[in-house]
């Protein structure tokens, strides 16, 4: 497979496989096409940062109330009030 068409296959691959690859959960050959992939393609390793960012946050907005409409229309009346 020549150089273009290989980088093409590896970045649907990664794109296909970020999550998996997060989690640990790729063989160690899948592992290492993904970490070659990512070492000269920046829009997947922008992707994987975002998941990872997610996946850092998500854990913590479990516990945080979220305003309703209500809420926020109460506020402001309390402000212009």
């Amino acid at each position: 497979m020549n150089g273009v068409l290989r980088q093409m296959v590896d970045h649907r691959f990664t794109k296909a496989h970020a999550s998996e690859y997060l989690d640990g959960e790729l063989s160690q050959d899948e592992r290492d096409r993904v970490d070659r992939h990512i070492s000269i393609c920046p829009k997947c390793r922008t992707l994987l940062a975002s998941l990872r960012r997610m996946i850092e946050t998500l854990p913590g907005l479990a516990g945080q109330p979220q305003p309703t409409v209500t809420d926020g229309v109460l506020e402001r009346l309390r402000r212009e009030g």
